[in-house]
C-alpha cells in the first residue's frame, strides 16, 4: 500500500516503469517462458502420488479369467451380416447379450439436429431442412447387492468411430467379459452400468442429458427408463485389435477439463502392476529420466498435452462425463509394430483393477489436482508451478501499458515517427505566444509552425475504435452460420460455405483500419498511446481469464502475441509489423500450432508440396469442428477467439496503421494582406 499512497514511492516507481521499460519487459518475457519450459525437466516437476488413501490400487488379487468370452463376443459381433462399415449398430443382438447375462438392460433413441442445411429440401413443407442423425444407445446396469443404487461407476465404449469407420467390437467383447465375471462377485457397492454408444459424442452427450435431466435445443432423445445412482467415475474404452503393444491414455475433456489427477495415476499404476505399457500422446516415457534427451521428450509430450487441451474439443467420450463433474478417462488400446503384445487377459485384469479400486470410494474425488500438466505418466506440473511464468509473461503487457500511460503528456524521447504534434503560433505585434518573433515575419503575416511530442489524449476517442472492433468480432462468430444459409441458396456444400464465412469475415476485417477516417477519429500522437495503453490491458484482461478456464489456450496465445503486440508502434516498418501482426492473428496462430502439432507427431515427410495441403486440410477441418462443436456440444473457444481475442487483435492492427491527423488552419491575416 505505499507504493499506491506514498506520492514519491508513486513518483518512484513511475521513473523505473518509463525508463527501464523496454530492458524490464524483455527481462520478463525472457525468465517466463525459460522458466516455464524447464518445467518438464525433471528437477522441477515432481512426483505423482495418491491424495486418497481410500482407493488401495492393487491391493487385492485379480481373478479375471474370461478372455475367451471376449474373444468369441468381438468375432461374433464382427461376422453379424447387418455389421457393415457405414450400417447401423445391431441394437437387438447387443440387447441379448447383455440380456442373457440377467442385466437390466435398456435402449435410448435420440436425434440430434446441426444447424447446418441439408443438401435436400422437404417436399412436404417446401422449406430446407437441416442436418440429422438419429441414433440408439444401449446400456445395461448391474445392481450393486449391498447398496440401494444410490452410486455408479461407468464403463463405456463407442460402437464404431465415425471419423475412422473402424468398429470398436473387441472393446464390446471385452465389456461382455467383465459383465459377465462382474456379475459373480458379491462385494460390489456401486452400480456398473455398461454403456455402448453410437455416434460418438453425441450419443453420450444425448445420453449424459438425459441421466441427469437437462436438455438442448438442438438434441431431442427419448427418456431413460433404468436409471442408478450418482455416478462417480468412467472409463472409456476404445480397442482396435485385440493384441495391443501399449494404452494410450486420453485425458483433456471438454473446454480444456481435465480428470482428477488420483484417477490417472489409479490408471497409471495399474496397468505397471500387470505390465501393461502405457503411454501419454502416444509418447513414451523416458529412460533414463534424467539428462538432455529426456527433457526433449518430458518437452514434446507436454507440448502435446497442452496443444490437445487448448482446442476445448474431447479427444475421448470421457471429456463429456468431465462437464458434469464426473471423473473419466479413455483407455485407447494401440497395437505398435515391433512391440510385444498383450491381450484380453492382462487388459481384464487392469480394469477389474480400477473398478474395485473405483468400489472403495467414500466420496467424489476431491483431494487430488484438478489442473495440472504431465510431461510423462508419473511427473506432474501442478498449478502453482505453472502459473508464476504466465504471470510474468502478461508482466510485459502490465509493464508496457503503465509507461504508455506516464508517457502521456510528457515529451518522448524517442518520438514515434511522422506523429509530432502541430501547434500552431501566430505572430501577432513582433512576437509569439512565447515571448519572442519577428518583425519581418510579423508584417507579412505569417504563421509559425512549431512541432512538440507532447498533447493531451483523447480517452473518448476509445469508444468507436473498441466499438467497431467488438462489431466486427459479433459478425465473426455469427458469419459462419449465416454465410451457411446464404451458400445453401446458391448450391454451395454447407461446410464449404461455413469455412468461407469464418476465413471471409478475418481478411475483410483487415481493411479496417481504411474505414477509420481522420474526419471521424481525429488522432494524436498521445491518443495512439492511449489506444495502445487499452489495449494492452484489454489483452492482459482477457489472457488471465482465458488461463483460468483454459491455461493451455492462455499460455498458447500469451506466448506469441504478448511480445509482439507490445513492440507494435505506428510509423516505423509499417509493412514489417503487419506481417507480423498476421502471423500472431486467430488465424494465423491456429496454422502456426496446427502446423507445430503436425511436426511433432508425423513421423514421415513427403515433401513441401504435400506437407502444405497436408497443413490446409488440417486447418480446415480445425475451424469446422471448432464452428460445429460449439452448436453441438458448447465448446466455446471459437466464440472466445471470435468475441474477444479477435476484437483486442483488430484494435492492435487498427493502431498499426492509424496515422496522426494534422488539423489544416487557414492563415486568414495573410489572406487580407493579399
Amino acid at each position: 500500500m505505499g507504493l499506491l499512497s506514498d506520492p514519491k514511492s508513486r513518483e518512484r516507481f513511475s521513473r523505473i516503469a518509463a525508463k527501464y521499460n523496454s530492458p524490464l519487459c524483455f527481462i520478463a518475457y525472457v525468465v517466463g517462458v525459460v522458466w516455464f519450459l524447464a518445467l518438464a525437466y525433471k528437477p522441477f516437476n515432481h512426483k505423482t502420488y495418491f491424495s486418497e488413501n481410500a482407493l488401495l490400487p492393487g491391493l487385492v488379487e485379480g481373478k479375471f479369467r474370461s478372455d475367451n468370452i471376449a474373444t468369441r463376443i468381438s468375432q461374433a459381433m464382427r461376422d453379424i451380416k447387418n455389421v457393415s462399415r457405414d450400417g447401423p449398430m445391431p441394437v437387438a443382438w447387443v440387447v441379448n447379450q447383455f440380456q442373457g447375462l440377467g442385466l437390466d438392460t435398456y435402449t435410448q433413441e435420440y436425434i440430434q439436429t446441426i444447424p447446418v442445411p441439408s443438401a435436400s429440401k422437404s417436399k412436404e413443407q417446401g422449406k430446407d431442412m437441416f442436418v440429422t442423425l438419429n441414433g440408439t444407445n444401449v446400456y445395461a446396469i448391474l445392481r450393486a447387492p449391498r447398496t440401494a443404487s444410490t452410486e455408479a461407476i461407468v464403463l463405456s465404449a463407442p460402437y464404431k468411430h465415425y471419423i475412422t469407420m473402424d468398429h470398436n467390437n473387441h472393446a464390446f467383447g471385452l465389456m461382455v467379459a467383465l459383465a459377465t465375471h462382474f456379475r459373480k462377485s458379491s462385494y460390489w457397492s456401486k452400480d456398473i452400468i455398461f454403456l455402448l454408444v453410437d455416434y460418438d459424442e453425441i450419443g453420450m452427450e444425448a445420453w449424459l442429458q438425459e441421466y441427469h435431466y437437462t436438455k438442448s435445443p438442438l438434441l431431442k432423445s427419448s427418456p431413460l427408463h433404468g436409471r442408478s445412482g450418482s455416478i462417480q467415475a468412467a472409463i472409456n474404452l476404445e480397442l482396435h485389435t485385440e493384441q495391443v503393444s501399449h494404452f494410450n491414455v486420453k485425458l483433456e475433456g471438454l473446454n480444456g477439463l481435465l480428470p482428477n489427477l488420483d484417477l490417472v495415476n489409479l490408471v497409471v499404476q495399474l496397468c505397471g502392476r500387470e505390465r501393461v505399457t502405457v503411454k501419454l500422446h502416444q509418447q513414451h516415457d523416458p529412460f533414463p529420466s534424467e539428462g538432455w534427451p529426456a527433457f526433449r521428450q518430458n518437452l514434446k509430450t507436454m507440448s502435446l498435452m497442452m496443444l490437445h487441451q487448448a482446442t476445448g474439443m474431447p479427444n475421448g467420450l470421457h471429456g463429456l462425463f468431465l462437464r458434469y463433474h464426473i471423473e473419466a478417462v479413455t483407455l485407447e488400446g494401440v497395437l505398435e509394430p515391433g512391440r510385444s503384445t498383450t491381450g484380453f487377459y492382462r487388459m481384464g485384469r487392469v480394469l477389474e483393477g480400477v473398478f474395485r479400486s473405483l468400489n472403495n470410494l467414500l466420496e467424489r474425488f476431491h483431494q487430488s489436482f484438478f489442473f495440472y500438466l504431465l510431461p510423462a505418466s508419473d511427473r506432474y506440473v501442478s498449478i502453482g508451478m505453472y502459473m508464476p511464468p504466465f504471470g510474468l509473461i502478461l508482466l510485459v503487457s502490465a509493464l508496457k501499458a503503465i509507461a504508455l500511460w506516464i508517457s502521456i503528456g510528457t515529451p518522448d524521447p524517442e518520438p514515434w515517427e511522422g506523429e509530432e504534434n502541430v501547434v500552431i503560433e501566430r505572430i501577432q505585434s513582433g512576437k509569439t505566444e512565447d515571448g519572442q518573433g519577428d518583425d519581418a515575419d510579423s508584417k507579412s503575416g505569417v504563421t509559425k509552425i512549431r512541432t512538440q511530442n507532447y498533447s493531451d489524449g483523447d480517452v473518448w476517442s476509445l469508444v468507436p475504435v473498441v466499438a467497431c472492433c467488438q462489431v466486427a468480432g459479433f459478425i465473426a462468430s455469427i458469419s459462419p452460420m449465416v454465410m451457411t444459409g446464404v451458400g445453401h441458396l446458391f448450391g454451395t456444400k454447407p461446410y464449404q460455405a461455413l469455412i468461407t464465412g469464418a476465413t471471409g469475415m478475418f481478411f475483410a476485417s483487415l481493411f479496417m483500419p481504411k474505414c477509420i477516417t481522420r474526419t471521424r477519429l481525429a488522432c494524436t500522437v498521445n491518443t495512439l498511446r492511449l489506444w495502445k495503453c487499452a489495449a494492452l490491458v484489454l489483452q492482459a484482461i482477457i489472457l488471465a481469464a482465458t488461463a483460468a478456464a483454459n491455461f493451455s489456450l492462455g499460455m498458447l496465445l500469451a506466448f506469441t502475441m504478448v511480445p509482439v503486440c507490445a513492440m507494435v508502434r505506428p510509423g516505423k516498418l509499417r509493412f514489417l509489423q503487419a506481417v507480423v501482426m498476421l502471423l500472431v492473428s486467430p488465424f494465423g496462430l491456429l496454422t502456426i500450432y496446427t502446423g507445430l502439432y503436425l511436426y511433432l507427431t508425423v513421423t514421415e515427410y513427403h515433401g513441401i508440396f504435400p506437407s502444405a495441403i497436408h497443413l490446409c486440410t488440417v486447418v480446415y477441418y480445425n475451424i469446422l469442428s471448432g464452428v460445429v462443436h460449439g452448436y453441438v456440444l458448447g465448446t466455446w473457444q471459437y466464440t472466445l477467439l471470435a468475441l474477444a481475442v479477435f476484437p483486442n487483435w483488430l484494435f492492435f492492427w487498427c493502431i498499426v496503421f492509424k496515422k496522426r491527423d494534422v488539423p489544416v488552419i487557414e492563415n486568414k491575416e495573410h489572406e487580407k494582406l493579399s
